[in-house]
């Protein structure tokens, strides 16, 4: 599928139905403000349906603090029902594995290097009557 939307910190997919794909671009650091922009525009992508989400980032690509925070909160999760969180490099990684341990987040979330594993995962994580 191509892509839905894109601005100047982060392109969004939808990968298939009750599958969408978050890339925080080149250089860029999410605020809450960009955070919350996101976490709408999924929504709205999948239709009020509960949905799984890919989050990758290219090099240089961070989330602030307080995006963290919120990201990992109950009242951030909504119809979000699982999130995979795509690295390509050691450095993320680590980030990645550092948000799980630190910030504990609501939604069911897992660190992949392989991008088709991560979608097999979050197949399995949406509920079957979708």
């Amino acid at each position: 599928m191509n892509n839905i939307f894109r601005t100047d910190k982060y392109r969004v997919s939808l990968i298939e139905p009750h599958v969408i794909e978050n890339v925080v671009l080149e250089g860029c650091t999410m605020e809450v403000e960009d955070v919350l922009e996101l976490k709408t525009l999924n929504k709205s992508i999948a239709e009020g349906k509960p949905y799984a989400i890919v989050v990758s980032f290219e090099h240089l690509a961070d989330v602030s603090k307080k995006a963290k925070e919120l990201i990992a909160s109950k009242e951030f999760a909504e119809y979000t029902v699982a999130k995979a969180l795509l690295v390509d490099n050691i450095g993320h990684r680590l980030i990645g594995n550092f948000y799980l341990a630190i910030n504990k987040p609501y939604i069911k979330t897992k660190v992949f290097t392989d991008r088709t594993a991560a979608i097999e995962w979050l197949r399995l994580e949406i509920p079957s009557n979708q």
